[in-house]
């Protein structure tokens, strides 16, 4: 190699990381591992799921399955990587499809409810139904 171009090598360490912390700094809303839930949102969750979710996504008392199970392998391959937010919009907007729906919390009290019975660990932060957090259940039935 050229004198010439050792030379360069101390300038291009130092205006490489210039150029390419700012291209990689911002990619969305910083999220942490997974949410936050309290044990007071999913004890309320489980109560308003047993309401207005059961009759059709869990059939624990011998009845017909209607819709997709909320817990366990299958919907944790297909939620488990997703954002809070990706899973509350559509509880929101489409659950149940007929009938009354759950009001104020009811929905983040569900979704708490969800992740504790998918593996998930109430802590002292409350659920954020809109964040960036992934849902980070595990997949193919892996509990975290």
């Amino acid at each position: 190699m050229s004198t010439r171009r050792l030379r360069l090598i101390p300038y291009l360490l130092v205006a490489l990381p210039i150029a390419v912390v700012p291209a990689t700094a911002w990619q969305g809303p910083l999220a942490s591992d997974s949410p936050g839930f309290t044990e007071a949102q999913a004890s309320a969750g489980q109560v308003e799921f047993a309401r207005k979710c059961a009759p059709c996504h869990a059939p624990d008392d011998g009845g017909e399955r209607r819709a997709p199970a909320l817990s366990g392998p299958s919907f944790r391959d297909k939620w488990g990587d997703r954002r809070v937010r990706q899973l509350f919009v559509r509880m929101r907007d489409g659950m149940p499809p007929v009938g009354v729906r759950p009001r104020g919390d009811g929905y983040t009290n569900i979704l708490a409810f969800l992740l504790r019975k998918n593996g998930r660990t109430a802590g002292a932060e409350p659920l954020d139904p809109l964040s960036y957090d992934r849902l980070a259940l595990g997949v193919s039935g892996q509990e975290r």
